[in-house]
């Protein structure tokens, strides 16, 4: 079921705490082709203005009280005779009534440390999101399907500023393309919401980048 103007949209930003007062509420003033324009989102009551590239667990409810559940990000803002916010449009598949994350996922080299009982290394990413990375290693290191690793991520954002992003995860895949190299692909399962929200903004900044070539 899409959300339709004048439907009320309630947020979780990801970056927040799952709490019931953390809960944003907006409503739809008008739908755009790539993206939906809402009201400055209230929480608790008062006016919030969410950063730009933050990522939204985002659900409406119909008439007869049956929820459906996407994802977005804040693409910006419209500060006309009414303040808007503009925020991502969901895909009619991706719009569920079952509550899942989904993160983007971009093209990225970015330098990692990969470490567990039986190693410890660095690498660069093939890909990156909210939700894991790839890497490529040239097999030297016993890495296994469903193996737990630990490790950090080194963002550099467009600001100059830089974060490392620890983080723990599980091995999902170990591709061998033929070339005698692995390409290795990591679920998070261990990051703070916080550091993922770094990932997140990274991805963002990413995105951004490919969509002004």
């Amino acid at each position: 079921m899409y959300p339709k103007t004048n439907d009320m949209l309630f947020m979780q930003p990801v970056s927040m705490e799952a709490k019931p007062e953390n809960e944003h509420r907006s409503r739809i003033s008008e739908i755009e082709e790539n993206s939906l324009l809402t009201e400055l989102p209230l929480r608790a009551g008062r006016m919030s203005r969410l950063r730009l590239g933050e990522e939204l667990s985002v659900y409406h409810m119909t008439e007869d009280g049956v929820k459906y559940y996407f994802t977005s990000h804040v693409l910006g803002y419209q500060d006309d005779s009414i303040p808007l916010m503009r925020i991502s449009k969901p895909l009619p598949e991706d719009i569920s009534k079952v509550q899942r994350r989904h993160y983007l996922r971009v093209p990225a080299k970015v330098e990692i440390a990969v470490q567990a009982p039986q190693f410890h290394f660095t690498a660069v990413t093939s890909d990156l999101s909210g939700g894991g990375l790839s890497f490529v290693d040239a097999g030297a290191y016993p890495i296994e399907t469903e193996q737990e690793v630990d490790g950090w991520i080194l963002l550099a954002y467009k600001s100059g500023s830089v974060d490392h992003v620890p983080f723990g995860g599980e091995v999902l895949r170990v591709k061998e393309p033929g070339t005698g190299r692995n390409t290795v692909s990591v679920r998070f399962t261990r990051i703070a919401d916080t550091e993922r929200q770094k990932v997140i903004r990274y991805c963002f900044e990413r995105q951004l980048d490919f969509r002004n070539r």
